[in-house]
């Protein structure tokens, strides 16, 4: 919404209670339904080059223009917002204090008598005569402090410059360790006689003069023909007018009273310095360092200018050197349609495309390069990681990732998407368009979220091509959610240890136990385990293939990236991504021709570390391809021939476990022979054959109808809301674990023991109290009775 702002006028009220505002002049401001009054105040006053001291804002009630009304806190600034919810804009009227009453008019003031040339010319030299010699080289000939008086200018005759003191403040003292680079402005203004280009030329010198003398003003005139100023001090003296030429554009300074009787108050950025200006000031440190926070922005605006933002000032005023730099937000949309074209130009085989909704906003583009598409499909196994991270940009939104796993158990990105928000549809139209670009004949192993809409579009998108692998560390997150609030610190640790150990478990004895150990605990977190659908996480049930990987979080590569790049324009923050993956493709390329090893290297050492074990693995032939093999206490057996073991360690890894080896080894065949195929450097490097191609720069004008009939898209409706964003931290090891756990408090396994026992006597206590399952374990059980059906 806009709400076009009226300030400076006066209301004129009819004879039949109507109010027409007259005069003054209106400005358009950005209103967000999520705005405080607070932040629609501070946006008013870097607009109109106010304060929001004394700031006054009222409005009419939709149909009633005779009555204000005035808001005064959040509840009222929300009702006004949700009064015009529906229409595009509303006004509002900026004052300083009430409105007029009736017939109130605008009072012009009485025109001061000029003065002749010869007058002025008196008055300066009375002045000089009557000024105490001890003021005098202070002073530098300007006029007295005890006796303000102006220094004008004919528009006839034009003297030389009156040049004023080096010091204006002669009763302050001005620190000179700070407002270090504004020194250089301290001259700007000379006095009158001074001849601009243009009142914008005076008015950007006058405000760089008064942050090098540390002072506020005011505008008494701003018009097309004049400006007035004086300092906003009460009863300070100073002032200064300037007006153009006749018959040029050239502006001269008129008249100045160029001395303070005021101390003189350090520069507050929401009086003076609007966004822009302050982008403009600090464009070349943002060039130099892209990375630069706002609260560093502030402090070295502070230190060298003596200019105070704060967090959110800074923040904008970097996004306004951030677009002067790199292009505007707004424009970045309407480019996209011809990007996604250079995308598919360029990179032949990729598909990019966008949608976006009735109003012609931005709603979602998709980004899968052949590069990627072609290396996951010859190099990669059928496995992807789908999660999601949320971009600190201007109109915010959130990425969507999909990632496969290369031989080297490295991040391979496959496809991305840039959405307004994450939601079912924009999961369900993101996995619609990841099918069309990786197309396998076998089926595909997915690890992620089991919330949002995944569950039910992977069935509906994929059907029996795929398997769904729920992401553990979501898991876990919500088991911690929901256990919250029910159990203690210790217990919720305890139990989600045992879900983990759970998950790992290869053999139901194993599982079994360990969900055991949480009912031990609580009946009715057990009963959690048991509906959280074990077939989609836990190995003990899982069809699927996924290579251990029991986390989504595999598309960290992307966290990293979009942290440097999510500030960018929308059409250069993927291109900043397509930079990243290219030079990673040639990297791992360039580094994979180097190796002369088998297997790449992890899987080179993984395998070593199940040779060094199989020297211990004592082998009984059983029956044709199976064998019976001993390693300490434990009994397994081998089929060598279906690549299976009873330990499930070779099925789960694609790795030849140890029993394995030890059988091959004793009959001479070699293990690599028995390695999953995506593990040799071969397949590897079918993975990073292909290259993606750089993509030339959009810099196409775009009209408000394209004449090829292309959609124009426009920015989300979705901004940023004012303050500063907070991003949730993601850790490089992946979502909650059982470490995560552990911060709180570190134990000894001793202690750690000690614990599960006093669990697991206030469990038999309860029961033996015939409390059963009342408590805290009653009331977890309904909270989640209902999330697994």
């Amino acid at each position: 919404m806009i709400a076009i702002c009226q300030y400076g006028g006066d209301f004129d009220t009819h004879d039949d209670g109507f109010m027409t505002y007259i005069g003054g002049e209106a400005y358009a401001v950005d209103l967000d339904e999520n705005m405080q009054l607070g932040d629609f105040k501070q946006e008013i006053a870097e607009t109109i080059d106010s304060t929001v001291d004394g700031m006054i804002i009222k409005y009419f009630l939709p149909g009633n223009k005779k009555n204000l009304i005035t808001v005064s806190k959040d509840k009222d600034f929300q009702r006004m917002v949700n009064y015009y919810k529906e229409a595009d804009q509303l006004e509002v009227f900026i004052m300083k204090e009430a409105p007029p009453g009736k017939n109130t008019k605008k009072k012009q003031p009485a025109r001061r008598p000029q003065k002749t040339p010869q007058k002025a010319a008196e008055t300066a030299a009375i002045v000089q005569s009557s000024t105490a010699p001890s003021l005098t080289p202070t002073l530098n000939n300007a006029v007295a402090l005890n006796e303000p008086t102006d220094v004008e200018m004919g528009n006839e005759i034009t003297p030389a410059a009156v040049p004023i003191s080096s010091n204006p403040f002669p009763m302050a003292v001005i620190d000179n360790d700070q407002r270090i680079a504004a020194r250089q402005w301290e001259n700007l203004i000379t006095g009158v006689g001074q001849r601009f280009h243009s009142l914008a030329e005076f008015r950007e010198a006058l405000r760089k003069y008064s942050i090098a003398h540390a002072f506020n003003f005011v505008y008494k005139k701003n018009e097309n023909q004049r400006v007035t100023v004086k300092c906003k001090a009460e009863g300070c003296p100073w002032r200064i007018h300037a007006s153009k030429l006749s018959t040029t554009q050239l502006v001269c300074i008129k008249t100045m009273r160029p001395t303070h009787n005021c101390q003189g108050v350090t520069s507050k950025a929401p009086f003076r310095a609007k966004r822009s200006w302050v982008g403009n000031l600090i464009k070349e440190k943002v060039k130099e360092s892209p990375k630069i926070k706002p609260k560093d922005i502030a402090t070295e605006l502070k230190r060298d200018y003596g200019i105070d933002l704060n967090y959110s000032q800074a923040r904008r005023a970097k996004e306004y050197a951030r677009e002067q730099l790199l292009g505007s937000y707004k424009d970045a949309y309407s480019e996209l349609p011809f990007f996604c074209d250079k995308i598919m130009e360029t990179n032949p085989g990729s598909l990019a495309t966008f949608s976006t909704k009735e109003d012609s906003s931005f709603h979602r583009l998709f980004v899968s390069f052949h590069a990627s598409i072609s290396g996951f499909l010859q190099g990669c196994r059928p496995l992807l990681f789908l999660d999601s991270t949320p971009l600190n940009s201007r109109y915010q939104g959130m990425l969507l990732t999909a990632t496969a796993a290369d031989g080297d158990d490295g991040a391979f990105p496959v496809a991305f998407a840039v959405v307004d928000e994450e939601n079912a549809d924009n999961w369900h139209w993101f996995l619609t368009e990841l099918k069309v670009v990786v197309q396998t004949p076998g089926q595909i192993t997915f690890v992620a979220d089991f919330q949002k809409g995944l569950r039910e579009s992977l069935r509906e998108i994929f059907g029996g091509e795929c398997y769904h692998a729920y992401c553990l560390g979501y898991l876990a997150e919500k088991l911690n959610k929901d256990l919250k609030g029910h159990f203690s610190h210790d217990a919720r640790r305890l139990m989600v240890e045992d879900l983990y150990a759970a998950a790992h478990a290869p053999k139901l004895e194993a599982f079994e136990k360990c969900t055991e150990d949480i009912k031990a605990i609580s009946p009715e977190a057990y009963n959690w385990v048991i509906r959280s659908e074990p077939e989609h996480w836990a190995n003990t049930f899982f069809g699927g293939l996924r290579y251990n990987h029991m986390t989504s979080n595999f598309g960290h590569l992307f966290y990293s990236w979009v942290s440097e790049a999510n500030e960018l324009p929308i059409t250069q923050m993927i291109d900043e991504l397509r930079g990243k993956m290219m030079q990673l493709i040639y990297q791992r390329r360039v580094e994979s021709s180097q190796w002369i090893t088998r297997l790449t290297p992890s899987m080179e050492d993984k395998l070593k570390n199940e040779v060094i074990k199989a020297r211990s693995v004592q082998v009984l032939r059983s029956h044709g391809s199976k064998f019976e093999v001993r390693y300490g206490e434990t009994v397994d057996v081998v089929d060598i021939e279906n690549w299976d073991c009873s330990c499930k360690g070779w099925l789960l890894t694609g790795l030849p476990c140890c029993h394995a080896i030890a059988v091959l080894e004793s009959y001479g065949r070699s293990p690599y022979d028995h390695c999953s195929r995506y593990f040799h450097v071969e397949t590897y490097q079918l993975t990073y054959a292909d290259s993606i191609h750089p993509i030339p720069n959009v810099e196409r004008l775009v009209d408000s109808e394209a004449e090829d009939g292309t959609v124009l898209v426009t920015p989300p409706p979705t901004m940023r809301t004012p303050g500063r964003t907070k991003i949730r931290k993601v850790a490089p090891g992946g979502r909650i674990g059982p470490s995560d756990f552990l911060k709180r408090q570190l134990q000894c396994g001793k202690c750690k023991g000690l614990e599960r026992l006093r669990m697991l006597q206030v469990a038999k206590d309860n029961k033996a109290d015939g409390c059963g399952t009342s408590g805290p374990s009653v009331a977890f059980g309904v909270a989640f009775g209902k999330d697994f059906k």
